[in-house]
């Protein structure tokens, strides 16, 4: 299976969760090969540029369309989901890719996930290890049991 891992990489909590996550798929027999944005920079254009900017997006969005599978990391900053990774999972799911969330923080107190992307993903998973021994051949699915979402504000 090839994985194309959609996380969040801005400051040293997302790096160093990114980087297990990057090693626990490369330990995982079943994935032959995995995509990760944090590794393909396109260091030799400016940061920010038109030219960058356009070969970022466009490496990525070939990249989703070029895989099996989307694991993506839920952990962001405010309880919400990085906004570039919740783009390619719903472009991954347009595109009917195997949809996995991987999210370490407490998604009752700390990081509560959206109804829409929790009814899109295929298997949410919280343990590294379990991640690093899924079988993605297989696509069992594992659902989000319990649902933990943002409250609406009511008008009064």
């Amino acid at each position: 299976m090839k994985i194309y891992l959609g996380s969040p990489f801005f400051n040293q909590e997302q790096l160093h969760r990114v980087k297990r996550v990057e090693k626990a798929l490369e330990e995982n027999e079943s994935v032959t090969k995995v995509f990760s944005p944090r590794l393909q920079q396109v260091d030799h254009l400016e940061h920010g540029s038109d030219e960058w900017r356009e070969a970022v997006y466009n490496n990525d969005i070939k990249h989703v369309e070029w895989c099996d599978a989307i694991v993506a990391v839920h952990d962001y900053e405010d309880k919400h989901v990085d906004p570039g990774t919740a783009f390619e999972i719903g472009y991954a799911k347009a595109k009917g890719k195997f949809i996995v969330l991987y999210q370490e923080k407490d998604p009752q107190h700390e990081a509560p996930v959206n109804l829409m992307l929790s009814d899109s993903l295929d298997v949410y998973l919280q343990d590294l290890e379990k991640l690093k021994s899924y079988d993605f051949n297989k696509k069992k699915r594992i659902r989000l049991e319990k649902y933990f979402f943002d409250e609406v504000a009511e008008e009064k």
